[in-house]
């Protein structure tokens, strides 16, 4: 494959979906941690609403088709610009076309001249498994996946601003930390990935990869070989490192042109261990705020030391920076790397300046937010 159709970048456009599916569907071992530190943040009310505007997990990446003309490497941000801003029909007609295939089967449904119970009988045969899965086969008219997809086909807008606003709650409240602690790791990952498949053959990344592309001869291959396209009409194909495609889902749309843009995810369950880190500002300060350990941080931020360094520089004993150290680690606020010389410790900037935020959204959020616990010292109060 020409090296100039391969690009690789870092975007949120599929991950925040796939991380809803894989949220409410329990998918992915790896997930775990990540799981429930998001059951501890977010709300029983966001949970009901995202649990209102998607009924079954994969109507999650269903809604992610609505940005399929958005740009490949668009920000949180402009996903939710893009769907604010997008028509309703045209984000109806987008979300739909990725559930009925038959000719003319959407335009059919949101006109009124086919009901949604006739539109699915008619997508049985070919689309039964993907019918199961969102709830709509069999079918029920009082299913909450047949309510929802009632309000999408009825009411597109009232629909499309329910998305804009759980997806906004969604990144608020637990998915932003999340993506900020993955999105330098995806950066390196993804650097990796296009030198990986341009330093060696398209097929063999794409086989290593388990990805539903590779290459023969002048062509694309499609979905393991079942249907073939001529490179020509590839507008680019986008690698895009994901920790939460469990399912190893992947979108191809067609733009005005008939050219294809093809977005693969590619799956790195090790990235997910990234984005499990949970902060705990009080953890944080608490380790801070004593004046020696205070001191060390500032030394090893400008300047990573090992523990007998330190304790050279501040002029104390093992055992006591020993015990500082454990403080500052406990915290998470280390990063360590074997040397000749010894374990190096440096200050981890990123957690530090994660906990800033972790702590203002903590004290300032009301929302069904629990009373504050308080922990006081063993120190008897001074008279």
């Amino acid at each position: 494959m020409p090296q100039s159709l391969i690009h690789a970048v870092v975007t949120p456009r599929f991950e925040i979906f796939y991380a809803l599916q894989a949220l409410e569907s329990g998918a992915g071992e790896h997930l775990h941690e990540w799981r429930r530190e998001m059951e501890r943040r977010l709300s029983s009310r966001l949970r009901t609403s995202l649990a209102s505007v998607a009924p079954t997990p994969l109507m999650w990446p269903l809604i992610a088709d609505a940005l399929r003309e958005a740009p490949p490497a668009i920000t949180f941000h402009g996903m939710i610009e893009k769907l604010s801003t997008m028509g309703a029909a045209a984000f109806q007609s987008f979300v739909l076309g990725g559930v009925f295939k038959s000719p003319g089967a959407v335009e059919a449904l949101v006109s009124g001249q086919a009901s949604l119970a006739r539109t699915v009988a008619d997508e049985i045969a070919t689309q039964e498994k993907l019918l199961t899965l969102l709830g709509l086969h069999p079918f029920s008219r009082q299913s909450p996946a047949t309510v929802a997809f009632d309000k999408l086909v009825s009411s597109p807008g009232s629909y499309k601003a329910e998305v804009v606003n759980v997806l906004s709650s969604f990144w608020a409240h637990g998915f932003s930390d999340t993506w900020q602690r993955l999105e330098r790791e995806m950066k390196d990952r993804a650097q990796e990935m296009r030198a990986s498949a341009n330093r060696r053959t398209f097929a063999v990344f794409a086989k290593e990869n388990r990805l539903p592309l590779t290459m023969e001869g002048k062509t694309v291959m499609k979905v393991r070989g079942s249907t073939t396209e001529p490179v020509k009409s590839a507008e680019g194909v986008y690698l895009i490192p994901s920790a939460f495609n469990v399912s190893r889902l992947w979108a191809a749309y067609d733009d005005s042109k008939g050219r294809t843009r093809f977005f693969l995810p590619v799956l790195d369950p090790e990235l997910a261990t990234v984005g499990a880190t949970v902060i705990e500002p009080a953890a944080i300060f608490r380790a801070l705020g004593d004046t020696t350990r205070y001191a060390i941080a500032t030394s090893i931020a400008r300047n990573p030391m090992t523990s007998v360094e330190l304790a050279r520089a501040f002029g104390v004993s093992k055992p006591t920076i020993s015990h500082h150290v454990q403080q500052l680690r406990a915290a998470g606020l280390l990063d360590e790397s074997q040397t000749e010389s010894g374990v190096v410790l440096a200050l981890n900037r990123r957690i530090l300046e994660r906990a800033s935020t972790a702590a203002v959204r903590e004290m300032f959020t009301e929302e069904d937010a629990a009373e504050p616990v308080v922990r006081r010292s063993r120190r008897a109060n001074r008279k």
